[in-house]
């Protein structure tokens, strides 16, 4: 199976999107005295409204924001009204009791196909020609879901095609279907095992199916994944520049710097062209900027690889973003919470956020302040200045609120 990062977007700890985990205990049947996890229920618990909660404006800086009702807005991977909502209706249409699952893994110039039940197996070109097959084929075929791994971008344009014949994709993390794989006592790997195992991984798992994309919201993940790459490279010149011993060579150095530095201003001026060009995007980019810390970059950054902020509750968006301390225990054993996943140029690019904010944000620094004076580490304290940012973030896209100092009277600090 091919390497690479996982989830919607690429990065992900968990599969397309992160689940709730709140635990509804229930009666087993067979054991009365044993209690056991409703996941169904668990959902339902975490996602409902409480009652005794005001519906007013709420500070986004305010505990009691976290069950909100969510407004008609933009949608999940920098989609928009339509295509969540067609998300949505895939995840609850009935599955027929003859629906194929398919699993597909990507090579950089050929991919293999198999599906649960049995009955397709194939290996195709990686191009136009190989891509355009697997459509045919799959025509008039009750096929409930298509999985396959990220694969450092050679499984995108085959993505592209099956979302626009209408099929339910999802693009996972190796890791995970690896894990699984030995979960089955399957440890060969080639790959029409691993394209077997992803199809085995779609029937039993299901994960969430990946929104379709809208082409302004392509172009400007792009835009800021080249700008990023342009940057990363920079460092590196900056780096070699600091070794050099003959002047020629710290001529040349000092030239590429040059070269990067231009282009790295002329994505700048596209980005915020393309930015200023779509209202949906302008709008959600004057709501996130209007936080004091969180600059053009970052912003950017949020929109393109974020798209989910504002459509999820405050657990799963941190646990998408990689920010989420999870538990280490066993019996009476108990280690250090550590964060896991996530995206990590969103994390990044808010821990930079974080730096300032920590410093001249009236809502983050008192917060900052508390977690040092309580005896955290500097940089536990600025993870957990991260994982503010965030909810105050989410609940401002989520209520189309920019920020107000006024939040910090209003609502109750965390």
């Amino acid at each position: 199976m091919g390497g690479g990062v996982g989830g919607v977007g690429g990065g992900d700890g968990g599969v397309a999107s992160v689940a709730s985990r709140v635990a509804v205990p229930a009666t087993n049947p067979a054991n009365p005295a044993r209690r056991e996890i409703v996941y169904a229920l668990a959902v339902k618990a975490a996602t409902e409204r409480d009652p005794r909660r005001s519906r007013g404006n709420q500070s986004p800086n305010s505990r009691l924001n976290r069950r909100g009702p969510t407004p008609p807005a933009s949608s999940h991977l920098q989609g928009r009204d339509a295509p969540m909502s067609d998300t949505q209706q895939d995840a609850q249409k009935v599955v027929p009791s003859d629906a194929l699952y398919l699993g597909i893994d990507v090579a950089k110039e050929s991919f293999d196909v198999a599906s649960e039940p049995a009955g397709i197996r194939l290996s195709l070109s990686n191009d136009t020609v190989g891509r355009a097959e697997l459509v045919k084929v799959l025509v008039g075929r009750p096929v409930a879901l298509i999985v396959m791994e990220a694969t450092g971008g050679y499984e995108e344009n085959l993505v592209a095609d099956l979302l626009e014949a209408d099929h339910t994709v999802v693009v996972v993390n190796p890791r995970q279907v690896r894990d699984f794989a030995k979960g089955l006592g399957i440890l060969a790997k080639t790959d029409g095992i691993d394209a077997g195992v992803l199809a085995r991984f779609a029937e039993v798992v299901k994960p969430n199916p990946r929104p379709r994309t809208m082409e302004q919201d392509a172009r400007l993940s792009e835009l800021v994944q080249r700008r990023q790459q342009v940057c990363r490279t920079r460092t590196a010149e900056s780096n070699r520049l600091e070794h050099a011993r003959i002047r020629e060579v710290s001529k040349s150095i000092q030239k590429v710097i040059r070269l990067l530095e231009k282009e790295r201003d002329e994505l700048d001026r596209l980005i915020r062209e393309h930015i200023q060009a779509d209202e949906n995007l302008r709008h959600r980019h004057e709501i996130v900027s209007s936080f004091k810390g969180i600059g053009d970059q970052t912003s950017a950054i949020l929109l393109s690889h974020l798209p989910e902020l504002g459509h999820l509750n405050r657990q799963q968006i941190v646990a998408l973003t990689g920010v989420a301390p999870y538990d280490v225990q066993s019996g009476q054993w108990k280690g250090q919470s550590k964060i896991f996943g996530g995206r990590c140029p969103v994390r990044s690019a808010l821990y930079m956020a974080a730096l300032s904010a920590a410093r001249y944000n009236a809502a983050i620094q008192p917060f900052y302040d508390r977690l040092l004076s309580a005896g955290k580490r500097k940089k536990v304290a600025l993870i957990a200045c991260v994982r503010k940012i965030l909810i105050i973030l989410n609940t401002m896209v989520k209520t189309n609120q920019k920020w107000n100092p006024d939040f910090l009277t209003k609502g109750t600090a965390q």
